[in-house]
């Protein structure tokens, strides 16, 4: 048996007996553990003894690591666990880990912990990887090559990797069913087999963005006439854009998501799909959170409110109110419910709107200090978000 093996041996014993002291004399100053539950690695002895330390803090005394096999020499091991609680087998709690130690010192120099995920996307994940290459990517270019805070969470089960999960897999879902899915799973086409009929309704709807066509044609200027839409499509349509509209200066406010291309994101929700705000919001998360803030509101965040705030307001009175002989606010209602229930694009827009509600409240929480007197803001859908930057 290698020397490597035996160390590894000693060091999951005393992580079980929860002997800090005893693990960390096993560690090299100059370690590199990667823990793949974290977006950042832990160099330096102290920052591996602070992972350590949070992580048998953070769990049952009960909870211990099992060695299931594992092979090495005097400098490198490879290592199958799983974990188990009270001599019963912990749910989604398997692993692999390599180690290596130095031929200096004797002591771990490099590791990494590859636990089993919380979701089994199986295929899904093939999917997943396809589509957000291009945003990798992009974001991975941006990132600092040195991150200068280590946080030290738990090891085993850390919560915000199941946000993230939760988050990658309603990705996924939204592409698969509202996008991919054939007919007859959910009202109306897929992208790929869109009608002709349903491209030019996009197409007028999109023409009357923000109302600037139809309202040039109320002041005589008729170079390009307005398509016309049923008032209760184009004011849904409206108040959905308004509202992602007025996300930009909340992306840009918020302390977390700094080393996010954060236009790219928000163009791609405000002009395409509300399906980019879901990655967007589960890459942030691999940040720590930073102090909230009450400084002042800049004048892009105001002009944002107020573009946001009159359009929205506008689309709604638009909806009730615009081509009378349409009839009363109860048949326009109607018209909506049948367009959800009949067609894939409105289907879509429900929700969105249902998850700029969500990601309202969720980057309002995060940016506007607790305690502060419009905090209660981020609860009220739309005007709550539009009113805070204005205000």
């Amino acid at each position: 048996m290698g020397q490597a093996v035996s160390s590894i041996q000693a060091l999951y014993s005393a992580i079980n007996q929860r002997d800090i002291v005893r693990a960390v004399s096993l560690v090299d100053e100059h370690c590199r553990y990667e823990d793949l539950n974290f977006s950042v690695t832990f160099i330096g002895k102290a920052a591996v003894e602070g992972l350590f330390t949070e992580s048998c803090q953070a769990v049952p005394a009960d909870l211990q690591f099992v060695i299931d096999d594992m092979a090495g020499d005097d400098v490198a091991v490879g290592v199958t666990w799983h974990v188990e609680l009270g001599g019963n087998p912990f749910p989604n709690g398997r692993g692999v880990s390599f180690y290596r130690f130095s031929s200096e010192s004797g002591k771990l120099v490099f590791a990494r912990d590859c636990v089993e995920p919380p979701l089994k996307l199986g295929k899904v994940a093939f999917t997943m990887i396809r589509l957000v290459t291009p945003l990798i990517r992009l974001w991975s270019a941006r990132q600092p090559s040195n991150p200068s805070i280590v946080v030290a969470k738990a090891a085993v089960m850390n919560p915000i990797a199941y946000v993230q999960y939760a988050l990658w897999l309603a990705t996924a879902i939204y592409v698969g069913l509202l996008l991919l899915s054939p007919p007859g799973w959910l009202p109306g086409e897929p992208v790929w087999a869109i009608q002709v009929q349903t491209l030019q309704e996009i197409l007028d709807e999109s023409l009357n963005f923000f109302f600037i066509l139809p309202l040039l044609n109320l002041l005589g200027i008729h170079y390009l006439q307005a398509p016309v839409v049923h008032p209760a499509s184009q004011g849904f349509f409206n108040l959905a854009e308004a509202w992602i509209f007025m996300f930009l200066p909340l992306m840009l406010w918020d302390k977390r998501s700094q080393h996010l291309p954060h236009v790219w994101f928000w163009g791609g929700a405000m002009f395409l799909t509300n399906v980019f705000l879901m990655p967007y919001m589960a890459l942030r998360l691999n940040r720590a959170p930073e102090a909230q803030s009450v400084a002042s509101k800049g004048r892009l965040a105001r002009i944002f409110g107020a573009v946001g705030l009159t359009v929205g307001t506008f689309a709604v009175g638009w909806f009730f109110l615009n081509q009378p002989d349409v009839g009363g606010a109860f048949s326009r209602i109607e018209y909506l419910r049948h367009q959800i229930f009949t067609e894939r694009v409105t289907l879509a827009f429900t929700v969105d709107i249902g998850l700029f509600w969500l990601f309202q409240m969720w980057l309002m929480g995060s940016t506007i200090a607790v305690g502060e007197r419009l905090r209660v803001l981020r609860f009220v859908p739309f005007w709550g978000l539009g009113i805070w930057l204005v205000v």
